[in-house]
């Protein structure tokens, strides 16, 4: 084991025009901050205004977690790659209210999110990752500006699609009709079909319940009915991993071993009993 030491020398950084951050000290437990050493700026066409993304205190120290993207799916979305810079503004826009700053400095967050998804294209983000991103910051802005209407249209869909998904899976096993566009038919067909269900059930619930932003509910169940059961595994296997972090070090290298040497047992009975 060895003991880690972090310099104190100041640097100077010459003139870039690279993104500067600063990784903060974290804690355990703690999600990674950065600190902004360079302003970045975006002109948005359709507002006519340019959005400057400040280093210094204008409006506080502006610390950002990169693109705030759950550990569970940076599988998927990365939480830094070309779409940094477009994270960044968003991150800085979402904080300017306008109930607190104005309509002159403040920006609506459909606004916000909307500019979020526009720069991802002027960096050639790809368009499905593009829409994805946007999908994702639209429903956190559901949960924190939607009227109490539109996140029980929103989020009762997307508890609907989990529904439907389960009854369309337990479909495919078992004789009985538990989904009418299934029906009892044989594998194939049931896969093809559930996977049609799986399409247009998310753009109608999309269409009828997430005004105003309806291509975002039509992207979010699509996504989450055809990945249900990857999310599912995923979901499973980090809540066991997150568990299992938690235990002292001695206790994971005990189970690790007690694992691999079961592993081993089970291999070596499975070889022995099919060459007897």
């Amino acid at each position: 084991m060895g003991t880690f030491s972090f310099g104190t020398d100041v640097v100077t950084i010459p003139s870039t025009p690279n993104i500067v951050l600063e990784r903060l000290r974290i804690d355990r437990g703690e999600r990674e901050q950065y600190r902004l050493h360079r302003p970045v700026s975006y002109y948005d066409d359709e507002t006519a205004r340019t959005y400057v993304v400040p280093p210094g205190a204008e409006f506080g120290d502006f610390e950002t977690d990169l693109a705030s993207v759950p550990q569970l799916f940076t599988w998927l979305v990365p939480k830094s790659g070309n779409h940094l810079a477009a994270a960044l503004v968003h991150d800085h826009l979402v904080d300017l209210d306008p109930r607190r700053y104005g309509d002159q400095i403040g920006v609506d967050r459909h606004v916000a999110d909307r500019i979020f998804r526009d720069a991802m294209g002027d960096l050639d983000v790809g368009f499905i990752r593009r829409w994805m991103m946007w999908t994702a910051v639209s429903i956190k802005t559901i949960q924190k500006r939607g009227t109490t209407l539109q996140r029980v249209g929103a989020f009762g869909s997307l508890a609907l699609i989990v529904a439907l998904g389960a009854l369309a899976t337990a479909n495919l096993f078992t004789d009985h009709t538990l989904v009418p566009w299934m029906g009892d038919r044989g594998l194939a067909a049931e896969i093809a079909l559930g996977l049609a269900g799986a399409v247009v059930i998310p753009i109608v619930l999309g269409a009828l319940l997430w005004s105003p932003i309806r291509i975002a509910g039509v992207i979010a169940g699509v996504a989450l009915s055809l990945l249900l059961h990857a999310m599912a595994l995923l979901f499973v296997t980090y809540l066991v991993y997150s568990w299992v972090e938690r235990w002292p070090r001695k206790v994971q290298a005990v189970v690790a071993v007690v694992v691999v040497l079961a592993a081993a047992a089970g291999f070596a009975y499975g070889v022995i009993t099919a060459v007897a």
